[in-house]
């Protein structure tokens, strides 16, 4: 069943954390366990079946996915959402998890973290940093990064999509929350120079913009390594 963001009610607090820059809690009623910053839902498990997508732009993703993937890095973790899903979905994949947030990370390998399927590597990194430092290319990336007031300005830079270009050798997923016109056209802009094709999908009813480039290797970034 899909978790209703209008009429979503929790039985239990699991876990809140109070900060000056804000708050997370992980609460739960009989269906459903989700993960919310300052009081905003930003992921959502079934507890009776943890791979399958409950919120409506993950499941837009989800529809981008290619058939087959073996390699794959997520940027940026949240709930954890997808990474169950791809977890189950190709089990003997190699899945590596990138996230900036170590209470985030915690909270995943507390209450999200699947219980069947793959066992996805955790990275406490920076995106970039980590794509700089990695050898090895993915088959598909999935870009899913986000500061307190939407996308980070990484996403809207080059250097990050320069560093892409040298570790994907397939498949770019952009999970974007673009706050104005001209940050969803830079996006769309990098993506398009710096991999290849990118075609953009809207979610009905939401401000998610999914951006899913295909990489081409004759494009100005250099070719995978590893």
């Amino acid at each position: 069943m899909d978790f209703n963001l209008q009429a979503y009610q929790a039985d239990h607090l699991l876990h809140l954390s109070a900060k000056p820059e804000r708050r997370v809690s992980v609460l739960e009623n009989a269906r459903h366990r989700w993960l919310e910053m300052d009081g905003v839902v930003q992921s959502a498990m079934s507890l009776h079946q943890p791979a399958r997508l409950c919120l409506p732009h993950q499941r837009s993703i989800a529809e981008q996915l290619p058939k087959q993937a073996s390699r794959i890095l997520e940027l940026g973790l949240g709930g954890g959402d997808l990474t169950r899903h791809l977890a189950a979905r190709w089990p003997d994949a190699h899945h590596d998890c990138v996230d900036l947030d170590a209470e985030i990370l915690t909270l995943f390998q507390q209450f999200f973290l699947p219980s069947s399927g793959g066992s996805p590597r955790l990275h406490h990194a920076d995106a970039l940093h980590f794509l700089h430092q990695r050898q090895e290319s993915y088959d598909l990336v999935l870009l899913d990064l986000f500061s307190q007031d939407g996308n980070p300005l990484l996403l809207f830079q080059a250097p990050l999509y320069q560093a892409l270009a040298s570790r994907l050798s397939g498949t770019l997923i952009i999970n974007l929350l673009p706050r104005t016109r001209l940050e969803q056209a830079q996006a769309l802009r990098l993506a398009e120079e710096w991999i290849g094709p990118t075609h953009v999908h809207d979610v009905p009813g939401y401000r998610n913009v999914i951006l899913h480039a295909t990489r081409q290797l004759s494009l100005g970034g250099r070719a995978p390594a590893g």
